[in-house]
């Protein structure tokens, strides 16, 4: 295939002791003397800034306080080693602010760091061979490839950036490869030998942001005692990157609409809802059918099929350490809150039971909370050993969070172990467009 071709597709604080938290920098813009902005870089953001205006957060004026947060916002991360700790003592009115602007900055991090995935091409440049250009999908994309192909089987260099998907479709028309998407796991994809009956993997796909769309299937129903129930199906596969791992995917089916080679258009059948998706960590793909309406005449191809795949996508995964011979604690992360809520016997075992709460979670706990039941979480014994959870039982589920019981053989007592708890800190809400072309009609 030619590359033509492959184109069509951010005065002292009274009362605050002010303390390193972290050091985190991006680039930002400082406020001159004169009112003005100057680019600057995160070195720039000097202590004395962030504390005259952490000290307008309690000023008279609410003109001056609200300035003061949104100035503080927009420095992002650069403000976070000069922030007081999450314990300090605070007014009413500055620890509100804080926590607003704590969550603010979290978010737009965590907003920026899933936009880079999204966004994230390839870059195949000279690569000539199999080899080649596998290893340079894996030095752009953090995917792996798991195969027993020729390495040295030619292929056509490709010099501009392509999204994920369309690079590894570009690499494996040419090498005559299919993917395996039941092997492999989040970091690497398996390679198998092509059906010959397969047709090219980039004249069957969309890609959208991390997402490959590919019709498998049409059918239509003609219902002759009921004509409501008439309609047109049209079956896609879709997939993922294998380390997105996307919370929940829904496509609301008022946007879902298809264009006829006769000129005609036909829409979902039913206007209101969404096709809604659970995904897995085992498997970064799924099927799904979109319901259309019966053409009215006789089209052969279904021009162009658009939609919006409306999903939340995690940020960046921390991790909570619990010693369980401590009692209750409780942790705070950008917009997540751990606790460990009690630890008891349970048998011969010991039920280990924490909660977990986002801040303004949205769709992520209205109907795919699910997902943080494959969180990872351990504990780490005192000899240095790990122990697995034997079990789990989800106790509590509400619209910002879970709390959920793990079994765990630690012996007889907690003693010094401590529990291992990984969980991403914020949820992120992400709209895209798709148009999938020239599907043929039964």
């Amino acid at each position: 295939m030619s590359e033509n071709a492959v184109r069509t597709r951010c005065t002292r604080l009274n009362l605050i002791s002010l303390f390193l938290i972290s050091l985190l920098f991006t680039p930002i813009a400082l406020v001159a003397d004169d009112g003005a902005e100057a680019d600057v870089t995160d070195a720039e953001v000097t202590e004395a800034e962030v504390t005259r205006l952490l000290s307008e957060l309690d000023a008279p004026s609410v003109v001056r306080r609200n300035t003061a947060e949104k100035r503080l916002v927009e420095l992002g991360t650069a403000i976070v080693p000069f922030l007081p700790p999450q314990e300090a003592t605070l007014s009413s009115e500055v620890a509100k602010r804080l926590a607003r602007i704590r969550q603010a900055v979290a978010k737009a991090t965590t907003s920026d760091s899933v936009a880079k995935k999204i966004q994230q091409d390839v870059r195949l440049g000279d690569s000539a061979t199999l080899g080649a250009a596998l290893e340079a999908i894996s030095r752009d994309s953090g995917i792996e490839f798991d195969h027993d192909a020729d390495s040295e089987k030619t292929i056509q260099p490709f010099s501009a950036p392509l999204p994920f998907w369309h690079a590894v479709d570009y690499v494996l028309d040419q090498a005559e490869l299919d993917i395996d998407l039941y092997s492999g796991d989040k970091s690497t994809l398996a390679l198998v030998p092509r059906n010959p009956d397969r047709p090219s993997r980039v004249d069957s796909a969309a890609y959208a942001g991390i997402y490959r769309l590919e019709p498998t299937m049409v059918t239509s129903r003609r219902v002759l005692r009921n004509s409501n129930l008439s309609g047109m199906t049209v079956e896609i596969e879709l997939t993922w990157k294998p380390d997105a791992n996307p919370v929940g995917i829904s496509l609301p089916l008022s946007q879902i609409t298809a264009k006829l080679d006769d000129g005609a258009t036909i829409r979902s059948q039913n206007a209101e809802g969404s096709i809604d998706i659970a995904p897995t960590d085992e498997v970064p793909t799924t099927s799904m059918q979109l319901p259309l309406t019966l053409p009215a005449g006789r089209p052969v191809k279904i021009l162009s099929i658009s939609g919006q795949i409306q999903s939340m996508l995690p940020g960046a995964i921390k991790q909570f350490d619990f010693p369980l011979g401590q009692g209750p604690q409780t942790q705070n992360v950008d917009s997540v809150t751990v606790r460990l809520e009690e630890v008891r016997k349970n048998g011969p075992l010991h039920e280990v039971r924490m909660g977990i709460e986002f801040k303004s979670p949205g769709k992520a706990m209205e109907s795919h909370r699910g997902w943080l039941l494959g969180n990872e979480v351990t504990v780490l014994m005192k000899d240095g050993t790990t122990s697995q959870p034997l079990g789990y039982e989800l106790y509590r589920h509400n619209d910002i969070g879970i709390g959920i019981g793990y079994l765990f053989d630690i012996g007889d007592t907690p003693g010094e172990s401590k529990l291992i708890y990984k969980t991403p800190t914020a949820v992120i809400q992400n709209n895209i467009d798709f148009v999938i072309q020239e599907i043929a009609m039964p």
